[in-house]
């Protein structure tokens, strides 16, 4: 049975969760479709988001609980 991982355990070699986070907060941050997006790009583009609001969600529920 594999062990769970946390994201405080990905906090090696010098690099900070939170550093990262800035940077994907950064690199993918919320967005407005227009009309003129494809759908494929707006489902790319939540596909990013969606990952870095699951980051963020894991770090408050880590650090509340």
């Amino acid at each position: 049975m594999q062990s769970p991982t946390y994201l405080s355990m990905l906090e090696t070699s010098g690099l900070q969760l939170n550093s990262i986070l800035s940077k994907l907060e950064e690199n993918f941050p919320p967005t407005t479709p227009t009309p003129d997006d494809s759908i494929e790009k707006i489902m790319y583009r939540s596909g990013q988001r969606s990952v870095v609001e699951w980051i963020q969600n894991e770090l408050t529920e880590e650090n509340n609980g």
